[in-house]
């Protein structure tokens, strides 16, 4: 059976293995010797043998800097795929290097070796092994302030443009100094997936539900939306707090229609039929009758009457009565053109 750990010890990078902390659905975690200390290495499993394989989501924007290691990748080749995997495995060192050099409370990485991570040991107050937050014994005032203080180091990942992506209780340890958030293997760009939003309000509300059970009385359920609105609009800093109300409705809207409307009290000014000053008449409310025809040729207005016009011999116009009048004398129907054959007749 191959040992993972057997080149760390090979190349003089751990010292001895100690024995295993604990085991998940993506990696295994070993408690290791290195440099005189203890430390967590962690040893992630075959995709075949991982329970999360449903990962296309999560690797949506993911990038490699070879862009012939990526055309493999995006074919699906077999070195497409172990480089694929490789890729994941690092995924996490990266985010780690990254979020503690902003002051994220995640566990200090040490070294990534032969697809191995190093890292620091996360223990609580008394110096033993943190246990997960789903399995902590929380007194109920301190539940707001966990969850204040994990919202965050959400914000804080977020200012840095990445998402946890599978934020819950079952990965972050309540350390020693506060809560330490851990796994990020699955760790998402903000900048470049299309479901970061959905990905983000997830993670927060995970961790806001979970603590909600233990209080009742924390019920900031738009916090999530607000921290991204902020984000979007690029307001967003690590110190960031959401206010926990409502988004103040706009203070113009745009119809379907076209036409810009207030948003308060009042209807639409004129149309453009309408003269200068003046408003189209309103509708009384209720009513259900026939729409009462519009002044100033409106579109209900009744349409005139359409009167035939004629044109007589030698320039003389002459006007067909309306229907059911009665003809004037010498201009019946024809007359013109009885006159027109007789005078071709005469000549």
């Amino acid at each position: 059976m191959h040992d993972p750990l057997a080149p760390l010890l090979a190349d003089g990078v751990i010292d001895e293995v100690v024995s295993r902390l604990k085991g998940g659905k993506e990696a295994d975690v070993w408690l290791v010797r290195s440099g005189g200390q203890t430390v967590a290495a962690k040893v992630y499993k075959a995709r075949q043998a991982r329970s999360f394989k449903n990962d296309s989501a999560y690797k949506e924007g993911r990038r490699v800097r070879n862009t012939r290691t990526q055309r493999a990748m995006d074919r699906g080749s077999r070195f497409g795929q172990a480089a694929a995997e490789d890729a994941w495995k690092a995924k996490e060192s990266d985010a780690l290097f990254r979020l503690h050099a902003a002051g994220i409370r995640v566990p200090r990485p040490v070294l990534f070796h032969e697809g191995v991570l190093l890292m620091e040991l996360v223990v609580d107050a008394h110096g033993h092994p943190a246990p997960r937050l789903v399995d902590a014994s929380l007194a109920r005032e301190q539940v707001a302030g966990t969850y204040a203080d994990l919202r965050r180091q959400a914000v804080g990942m977020l200012a840095c443009g990445l998402i946890h992506g599978d934020l819950s209780p079952y990965n972050v340890l309540m350390g020693g100094h506060g809560p330490v958030i851990i796994d990020l293997p699955q760790v998402i760009d903000a900048a470049h997936n299309s479901q970061a939003e959905t990905f983000f309000l997830r993670d927060v509300e995970n961790i806001r539900r979970f603590c909600a059970s233990l209080d009742p009385a924390l019920r900031s359920e738009g916090d999530g939306r607000e921290i991204w609105r902020a984000y979007v609009r690029r307001e967003l800093a690590a110190d960031f707090v959401p206010t926990g109300r409502a988004p103040e409705p706009g203070r113009a809207v745009r119809p379907s229609g076209g036409h810009r409307q207030q948003a308060h009290g009042g209807g639409a000014q004129g149309t453009r039929g309408a003269g200068r000053g003046q408003r189209t008449p309103r509708r009384p409310e209720g009513s259900t009758g026939p729409r009462r025809p519009e002044l100033r040729g409106g579109r209900n207005a009744p349409a005139p009457e359409v009167i035939r016009v004629e044109r007589l011999p030698h320039g003389a116009a002459g006007i067909q009565p309306p229907r059911g009048a009665t003809a004037p004398a010498g201009s019946a129907p024809g007359e013109g053109r009885r006159r027109r054959r007789r005078r071709r007749g005469r000549g």
